[in-house]
């Protein structure tokens, strides 16, 4: 890659874990009322955040376009598992947003990286 990518599109990652969670609040609890308070929702932006600084990371690390496009797919892929632990995680409070959101993404995507490198070598 000739230009890395910055790390202010890791503030593009926790609005959209932002606006995806208040999307699934709204779809499954029909309201926002379930006694979230404005703290979760900051908690659950810097968990996007902490996600998207981790896909920039193994993105800026990746040398071939091959790499590159396993680690989005692998992105894509963490999201469903990282927005049911953010809905899951915002019953317990704010460390259940951060150990059952971001886990599964950052695994997802380290795994996206190491799978489309060993498949690159090849």
């Amino acid at each position: 890659m000739d230009k890395p990518i910055s790390y202010l599109w890791s503030l593009g990652s926790g609005v959209l874990f932002l606006v995806l969670s208040i999307i699934l609040f709204l779809l499954g609890f029909e309201s926002l009322s379930i006694q979230i308070s404005y703290s979760d929702y900051a908690v659950i932006f810097l968990a996007g955040v902490m996600v998207g600084a981790i896909l920039v990371y193994f993105l800026r690390r990746s040398k071939q376009s091959f790499v590159f496009r396993s680690v989005l797919i692998a992105f894509a892929l963490s999201l469903p598992f990282a927005m049911f632990g953010v809905v899951f995680g915002a019953v317990i409070g704010g460390i259940g947003i951060f150990l059952l959101g971001v886990s599964p993404a950052v695994f997802m995507i380290g795994i996206g990286f190491f799978l489309g490198n060993a498949i690159a070598r090849k």
